[in-house]
C-alpha cells in the first residue's frame, strides 16, 4: 500500500477504517509510522487521533521496539488537558515498559501513579488497569504498586461508589499476580474486606478470589 501523507490520514479517519491493516502498515513503513504517531500527538480531530491512536497501541503491543524513539513525545501526554489523550499515554508508555531498558519510566513514574485520581475518573480507570503492565515489565515498581492498590482509599479522591467500582480492577490484578506474591497478607485482607464492598461486581470478584485461593 503506498500513499502520500494525505491519502493515508484521509483514510485512517474513515468510520470503519482497517485498524489491523495500518497496524501492519505502521510496523512495515517508518514513514506511516512517523506519521501515524504525529497525527495522534498533533491533530486536533477526534476521528483522527483516536484512530491513529488504535494503531499504536496495537502495534507498539505487537513491535514495541519500533515505538520507544517515541517515548518522550508521548510520555507528555502524561500533562496533556484532554483526557483522552493521558489514556493514549498511559496505554503506550504501558506497552513500551518492556523494552524501556534506559529505565525512562522512572523519571516519569511518580507523573504516571498520579493519575490513578485523575480528575476524570474513567482516566483512573485506564491508570489501574496498566498497572498490571508495568507490574510484569519492570520488577523493581512491583513493591510501589502493590502499595499504591492496596492504599487506594487514601490515594483517590471519587465518590465511594466510582472508588469501589475501581478495585474491580485492582481485583483483577491481584488476580494475575497473587500466586507469584510471596507475602500475601495484605492482599489477602484487601479480599475480605471488598467481599462487602459497596460495587455489586467488586464484592463478586473478592468472593471469587476467596474461594479460588482458599481464604
Amino acid at each position: 500500500m503506498s500513499m502520500n501523507n494525505s491519502e493515508l490520514i484521509e483514510q485512517i479517519a474513515e468510520k470503519d477504517f482497517d485498524v489491523d491493516t495500518f497496524v501492519q502498515l505502521a510496523i512495515k513503513n517508518e514513514h506511516v509510522r512517523n506519521e501515524v504517531v504525529h497525527q495522534m500527538l498533533t491533530n486536533s480531530a477526534i476521528m483522527i487521533y483516536y484512530h491513529c491512536y488504535y494503531i499504536v497501541d496495537k502495534a507498539s503491543q505487537e513491535r514495541p521496539k519500533l515505538f520507544i524513539s517515541f517515548w518522550g513525545e508521548i510520555a507528555k501526554l502524561l500533562q496533556h488537558k484532554n483526557s483522552y489523550h493521558r489514556d493514549f499515554a498511559l496505554d503506550i508508555i504501558g506497552n513500551l515498559t518492556i523494552v524501556d531498558l534506559e529505565n525512562r519510566f522512572l523519571e516519569i513514574r511518580d507523573e504516571y501513579f498520579s493519575i490513578i485520581n485523575d480528575e476524570k475518573f474513567m482516566t483512573g480507570i485506564h491508570c489501574v488497569k496498566n498497572l498490571l503492565k508495568i507490574y510484569q515489565n519492570k520488577p523493581d515498581q512491583r513493591e510501589s504498586i502493590l502499595n499504591l492498590l492496596l492504599d487506594i482509599d487514601r490515594q483517590c479522591e471519587y465518590t465511594e461508589k466510582q472508588i469501589g467500582v475501581l478495585k474491580a480492577d485492582v481485583l483483577e490484578i491481584f488476580d494475575e499476580i497473587y500466586e507469584d506474591i510471596p507475602e500475601r497478607n495484605r492482599i489477602n485482607e484487601f479480599l475480605r474486606t471488598e467481599a462487602n464492598c459497596i460495587s455489586p461486581k467488586t464484592r463478586k470478584k473478592a468472593k471469587e478470589l476467596i474461594k479460588k485461593y482458599y481464604l
